[in-house]
């Protein structure tokens, strides 16, 4: 059932909260439909209308924007009780509630995109900074690249707060080519947004709608299907099903890609051994860069077949290398 103005008066009256500046309302049933909880983390939030039985599912949802250890209050018949968002889904408090109110205080940081986009807008506005009011598509190019190779490095690192660093870092590059789009009048972030949640939403129909499907194979082959649809219906003309692959990306994860892609289109049995037409070669033999290129190529599909990213391992290895080279002690 909905909430009503009388309701939210009500649980205010019994928060006996201080004066808030914002206060976002929420019904508990639309927030246990969700997976992540559509909400500002940093702005005090009051959920109506919840029972007992819904207390897990709303802690579940809730805990992927909040600390475990968030307070929480609850409010129920009368009667109010402080306790943790951890707590939530086990609190006895309100066991039998047909009917109980949550207040969720904010959390003391920048907790959405909203509040990265507000960053960059305050950045290039008038009076905002010279260096980043000159910003332009073309000069992000380079940090583009140059953030996302961070990232890798920091995902191969296995340390989980460089990733949340340097995830943050490629997150202000997309804030700032969508700002610089809204200046220019060419579509706004809520646009981008719109267009990957709406794009992930038609391409996954065996989680969003009715389709069934046997396991990844199936849903590799039913996303390409899917896409293959999409540009027939947007008029495009058939095109190689590796059109789609960036030129830009390194050799052996383009390779990759390319016989990623093929794999979900047709079967591909990779060599048992590609190394062998170099292996058999005698040692002043000459080895020409179709040689070499055609043995790499298949052994990144001898790689992919076992689970490897030839990308990802040599990267890996360089680093070993790296690490040896400066054990070493040189200069």
């Amino acid at each position: 059932m909905p909430f009503t103005p009388a309701d939210v008066t009500t649980a205010l009256q019994q928060l006996d909260a201080p004066e808030l500046e914002t206060l976002q309302l929420l019904h508990a049933g639309a927030l246990a439909r969700q997976h992540y909880p559509q909400l500002d983390p940093a702005q005090p939030v009051l959920v109506l209308a919840a029972t007992s039985a819904e207390l897990p599912r709303l802690a579940a949802v809730l805990l992927q924007a909040y600390p475990s250890e968030h307070p929480v209050v609850l409010l129920m018949s009368g009667r109010r009780r402080e306790t943790t968002l951890a707590a939530l889904a086990e609190d006895a408090t309100g066991a039998g509630e047909t009917s109980l109110d949550i207040f969720l205080p904010q959390r003391a940081m920048a907790a959405t995109f909203e509040a990265l986009q507000n960053v960059a807008a305050r950045l290039r506005a008038p009076d905002g900074c010279p260096w980043d009011r000159a910003l332009t598509w073309d000069k992000l190019r380079a940090s583009l690249l140059e953030e996302s190779y961070e990232l890798l490095a920091a995902l191969d690192s296995g340390k989980p707060q460089k990733v949340l660093e340097e995830q943050g870092d490629l997150l202000l590059q997309v804030a700032l080519q969508a700002q610089i789009a809204a200046e220019e009048g060419l579509f706004r972030l809520p646009e981008v947004i719109d267009r990957i949640v709406t794009k992930l939403i038609r391409r996954h129909p065996h989680v969003f709608g009715d389709e069934v499907v046997s396991g990844t194979d199936e849903v590799l082959a039913n996303w390409e299907a899917i896409k293959a649809a999409e540009r027939a219906q947007n008029g495009e003309k058939q095109r190689s099903p590796l059109a789609g692959v960036p030129a830009g990306l390194p050799a052996l994860a383009q390779a990759e890609s390319y016989l990623d892609r093929m794999s979900r289109l047709r079967p591909h049995t990779p060599d048992a051994e590609p190394w062998a037409a170099l292996a058999a070669l005698s040692p002043d033999a000459e080895v020409t860069p179709e040689m070499l290129g055609d043995a790499l190529f298949s052994l990144v599909g001898w790689a992919l077949a076992r689970g490897i990213e030839s990308e990802s391992a040599l990267r890996a290895a360089n680093a070993r290398f790296a690490a040896q080279v400066a054990a070493e002690g040189w200069g």
